[in-house]
């Protein structure tokens, strides 16, 4: 009797689709998800505890570090998350759906590595143009190594390891040397215009500030600043400026959040800010300095200070 009209086929075709619809996640499947969950929870305390146990830092860079982190944070809970819902339906799974579970975990490494790239490329412009292209080569190289899925025996598993490791040698022995060219070319770049400025008549020299500032816990004022004087003047360079507008900054900060005492009194400095040229660059063109002077109708000032054509600003009045 033919199946079609006995009903066994019919039979047939719903059982299969019964056991196909209800099939079970594998063991293998189940052995990676599982595997996903404590490395997302590794992930995502190490990344905590970076969150809440590191120093502070300026705030432009603890922006984006903390972007990034909240980033990798979502990353590894959403991958825990996935993979506890795989595991929780208990039906299986195709490759796909677990390189997506995964995925989430490969952007929060990726993350991390940039966040310690950042952190440790700190420093002069100049330097970190030259290692950043250097780190980058060898970031990729290190990734495109550890994710080619090449098979390793057992026994080569020290030779690989070892090869890794004297590639990073070899790539940190290149990193040295150009840093120590960028080091050098920033010295001599200081020493010329150390000669310069004293060819031109120019004398380094210390200055206390004729104006008052919030003074920090255990001191009497700010520190001296570092000025060049001729016929009678005081100038300021720009690094000098750029420090000053930090220290302004940070002592009225102090003070709002009450770790600083008042300034003096008599004229108090308020900010400091350079202006003008390239972003970022060694040599504002125009410094505007903001003061209140009690007595003074008004009594706060606002004075902008045209650079020289030495790239200095005639501060004397600002100093004693």
């Amino acid at each position: 009797m033919p199946a079609e009209r006995s009903g066994i086929g019919g039979s047939v075709n719903s059982a299969l689709l019964t056991v196909l619809g209800t099939a079970k996640l594998g063991a293998g499947d189940r052995a990676a998800l599982q595997s996903l969950i404590p490395l997302a929870s590794g992930l995502g305390a190490g990344t905590i505890f970076g969150l809440f146990f590191v120093g502070r830092r300026r705030a432009s860079f603890a922006v984006f570090e903390s972007i990034a982190i909240v980033a990798v944070l979502v990353a590894v809970g959403t991958s825990a998350y996935y993979a506890i819902t795989l595991l929780h339906r208990d039906a299986a799974i195709s490759d796909k759906e677990l390189a997506e579970t995964a995925m989430p975990l490969v952007v929060a490494a990726l993350l991390l590595i940039l966040i310690s790239i950042v952190a440790r490329l700190r420093g002069a412009t100049q330097r970190v143009a030259v290692l950043l292209p250097l780190v980058l080569v060898a970031v990729i190289a290190a990734i495109e190594l550890a994710g080619s899925g090449a098979a390793v025996e057992p026994d080569a598993a020290p030779a690989v390891a070892l090869a890794i490791l004297t590639a990073g040698g070899a790539f940190g022995a290149l990193g040295t040397v150009l840093d120590a060219r960028a080091r050098r070319s920033v010295r001599r770049a200081e020493h010329d215009r150390l000669a310069l400025l004293t060819g031109r008549g120019y004398s380094p020299d210390e200055a206390p500030l004729a104006v008052a500032l919030p003074r920090r816990q255990g001191e009497s004022g700010p520190p001296p600043l570092d000025v060049w004087r001729r016929d009678g003047h005081a100038f300021l360079d720009g690094a000098t400026a750029r420090r000053l507008r930090d220290d302004v900054d940070e002592r009225w900060q102090a003070l709002a959040a009450g770790d600083a005492h008042g300034p003096h009194a008599g004229a108090v400095l308020l900010e400091v800010e350079p202006l003008g040229g390239p972003r970022r660059a060694e040599m504002p063109t125009e410094l505007r300095l903001a003061t209140l002077r009690p007595g003074v109708e008004p009594p706060r000032h606002t004075a902008s200070l045209a650079v020289n054509n030495d790239g200095l600003f005639d501060i004397t009045d600002l100093v004693t």
